[in-house]
């Protein structure tokens, strides 16, 4: 079982890769194998690869900064039934596809989302998922 509490979205990830993390404590998370990434937040953040060479060095920073929360069908489900319930509120056009999924994965295996996307806050009204909000919100 992974020791993973969290799980970080694209938008807070970039944050975090920059060099933010320290100002926040999300750098020692990170260290202590605390945070998780999923396919959607990979696939979301090595779209912006510059290179092969690039892209590499990036995946050897997922590898050994963080742990992995694997994707399944279920993920899936739970976000047509978000998206479901979102577009009956009136609110479908807050999450995109991936925001639906990545907190499908967050809310399927527990963890508490960290992102800096309010479309987040509108899934979290749906779900009742836990969410923490990235630095602080002036940033």
């Amino acid at each position: 079982m992974s020791p993973a509490r969290y799980l970080i979205d694209t938008s807070a990830l970039a944050k975090l890769l920059r060099g933010n993390g320290d100002k926040h404590g999300w750098d020692r998370a990170a260290e202590a194998g605390l945070i998780a990434l999923c396919d959607t937040v990979e696939l979301e953040y090595l779209w912006g690869a510059r290179s092969w060479d690039d892209r590499n060095s990036i995946m050897a920073v997922f590898n050994g900064m963080f742990g992995w929360v694997s994707t399944d069908d279920r993920m899936f489900r739970r976000a047509h039934e978000v998206q479901r319930e979102l577009t009956r509120r009136g609110e479908h056009r807050s999450a995109g596809a991936a925001d639906l999924l990545i907190a499908a994965a967050a809310e399927l295996h527990d963890l508490t989302l960290i992102h800096r996307d309010h479309d987040f806050e509108c899934v979290a009204a749906v779900t009742g998922q836990p969410l923490e909000w990235f630095g602080p919100k002036t940033e």
